[in-house]
């Protein structure tokens, strides 16, 4: 991350911008992103309350956040005072959560998955590919409880 010095005669302040996402947004024609991005934290947090009123939330990477219902997160007025000056809205930090844990599911199964191929892939007798394909089976009745 890029820093930024200002100096005056009595003290030096560093100034921190997250120049690869600035970039990014500005490619994808987001320039309030950008700007958002590339504004120290003080600043950052008032133009994340006003976007997320005004636009809603959006990941990093530019996607919208919905609820549960699949609509737009945007932000009540509360919530903005509160993200304004630097404290993250509940009802994301809770759609965070659940992305995240969805994220964890996902990438436990694609490991399990990987590794029941290899094992088939490597197994020399029927008796070895039985055993994989009862893996398989106890794999299939997990990851269902998942689904939908």
């Amino acid at each position: 991350m890029p820093r930024y010095r200002i100096r005056n005669k009595k003290r030096t302040c560093i100034i921190e911008i997250d120049a690869p996402f600035a970039q990014k947004a500005v490619k994808r024609d987001d320039y309030l992103r950008a700007l958002e991005f590339a504004s120290p934290s003080f600043m950052e947090g008032i133009l994340k309350a006003y976007r997320m009123t005004d636009q809603g939330a959006m990941t990093p990477k530019g996607k919208i956040m919905t609820d549960e219902k699949g609509k737009p997160i945007k932000l009540r007025a509360g919530e903005a005072t509160a993200q304004a000056v630097g404290f993250r809205p509940e009802r994301l930090a809770a759609v965070s959560q659940e992305h995240w844990t969805m994220k964890n599911v996902q990438a436990y199964f694609s490991d399990r998955r990987d590794d029941i191929y290899a094992k088939y892939r490597l197994a020399k007798t029927d008796e070895d590919r039985r055993g994989i394909l009862r893996d398989i089976t106890k794999f299939n009745l997990e990851a269902r409880k998942y689904q939908g």
